[in-house]
């Protein structure tokens, strides 16, 4: 078995990003990947034993990361809020500045290839949410409805304010993210 390399695995997953951001998955082509990185195709292979399994392997380490790094700063005492903020503004900063990352996932998240992510990436990430509506709710301070409606209404305004940012409609500053968060925070607050 040949000794796989980490500087040629992220330059994979930098070029396979490129190339879904720029054509989507159909873009995708091992030969096409294996010379945009410089190495033979059959080298591409050691690393990734097919198209999906580069998608898949690449979408779970995504999910992973951002699951545990969304969190990081949270810390128990936090107040509810706060909490809510804090992986607001990290959601916001993630897919402004790692967009192909976040166009990665998203594009994952629409395609067939969601199914092959290893369910626990999947639970935990999903947990991480569902925790933290269940904790405002036991607290009264949002809502006591669906968790699949209030991550709806977070994501949709989440989405938008992004979309404002990249546009140049709003600015990527504390007094623009203020308001985009306090829309989404009235949505759900009790």
């Amino acid at each position: 078995m040949r000794v796989k390399d980490e500087t040629k695995r992220l330059a994979i997953i930098e070029n396979t990003l490129d190339i879904v951001f720029d054509k989507g998955f159909a873009g995708v082509k091992m030969s096409t990947l294996a010379k945009r990185v410089g190495i033979s195709v059959s080298t591409l292979y050691v690393y990734y034993e097919s198209k999906e399994d580069l998608i898949v392997s690449i979408a779970t380490e995504l999910i992973a990361r951002q699951t545990k790094n969304s969190v990081k700063d949270i810390t128990e005492d936090l107040p509810f809020k706060l909490k809510m903020k804090t992986m607001w503004l990290y959601w916001i900063h993630f897919s402004i500045n790692h967009s192909k990352e976040m166009h990665f996932i998203t594009q994952v998240k629409k395609s067939p290839y969601y199914d092959k992510i290893p369910a626990v990436i999947k639970e935990t990430k999903n947990r991480l949410g569902i925790d933290l509506f269940e904790l405002g709710k036991k607290e009264g301070l949002i809502r006591d409805i669906n968790n699949e409606i209030l991550a709806s209404i977070i994501g949709a305004i989440l989405l938008e304010t992004v979309n404002l940012i990249i546009t140049k409609k709003i600015k990527l500053n504390e007094e623009d993210t203020d308001v985009m968060f306090s829309f989404a925070w009235n949505a759900i607050k009790s």
